[in-house]
């Protein structure tokens, strides 16, 4: 998530106006992001007593209490701390920095690399207006900011918002083998498939009522109908199977801070 999110803040003019400095040991994730042209100042491991207003963490959940013992040990000063790591709660990043500065949460989603992101997020009590303000404005760059006041709500941002595109490639991709089981090539069933998406989201958009939406397609004893029945079955249909899939991430979710 991190390459997605640095991509867009140094689009265009912005370049100008956030300073990078990034931490990557990976070499061909550091190739990846010379290759977009973006200008980050890269370093292989974590300088000493380096000074920043804001340190972001954008590492695995599991890999947080090693990455915080290397910036203990080199003495990096922050004014702030922004976090993207599932389950990793405010008091627990707190714990092992022993200190008082206001730290941020924000779970974004991968549309952020085309700008249209979906950005939860929680600043702590003791966050100044200063850095909320800012913050606010530098994740707006990246698509809707949804302030949440409850930290725990984080964890289901997570299921609903920041697994929630996969949901939908999976649903995307589901339909597209299924046109081409009904005998289409493979060209003409995704062309079918992705335009009925886009038609679909534009009429969303023109009505937000669904199920008034749902009606307007669906006729008695027609073919909508048939399909509804299968996907809206009580014990086995798709509100179910969706509510088992989302239930089992924010499961992983909360599990994830017992790691560290």
């Amino acid at each position: 998530m991190g390459l997605p999110i640095i991509s867009s803040w140094k689009k265009g003019s912005r370049q100008k106006t956030i300073d990078i400095h990034l931490e990557e040991k990976q070499e061909a994730k550091i190739n990846l992001i010379k290759k977009k042209n973006i200008k980050v100042n890269f370093y292989k491991k974590i300088p000493k007593n380096w000074k920043g207003d804001v340190i972001f963490f954008a590492v695995k959940p599991q890999d947080f209490n090693k990455v915080a013992e290397e910036i203990n040990t080199n003495n990096v000063l922050f004014k702030n701390i922004v976090s993207i790591m599932a389950g990793i709660t405010t008091n627990k990043i707190r714990s092992y920095f022993k200190t008082q500065t206001g730290i941020t949460r924000v779970m974004p989603n991968l549309a952020v690399e085309v700008n249209l992101g979906v950005n939860c997020i929680f600043h702590s009590i003791n966050t100044k207006n200063f850095f909320k303000k800012n913050l606010n404005t530098l994740f707006g760059i990246l698509g809707n900011n949804y302030e949440i006041k409850d930290e725990k709500l984080l964890e289901n941002v997570t299921a609903i918002s920041g697994s929630g595109p996969a949901y939908f490639f999976l649903f995307l991709n589901v339909f597209e083998k299924i046109a081409h089981d009904l005998g289409f090539s493979k060209k003409v069933a995704k062309g079918l498939i992705f335009d009925t998406v886009k038609g679909a989201l534009e009429l969303v958009k023109m009505e937000n009522n669904t199920s008034k939406l749902i009606e307007s397609v669906s006729s008695k004893k027609g073919t909508t109908e048939a399909a509804l029945k299968v996907l809206e079955k009580k014990n086995t249909g798709l509100y179910k199977l969706m509510k088992e899939a989302i239930f089992a991430a924010k499961k992983r979710a909360n599990s994830l801070s017992k790691l560290n």
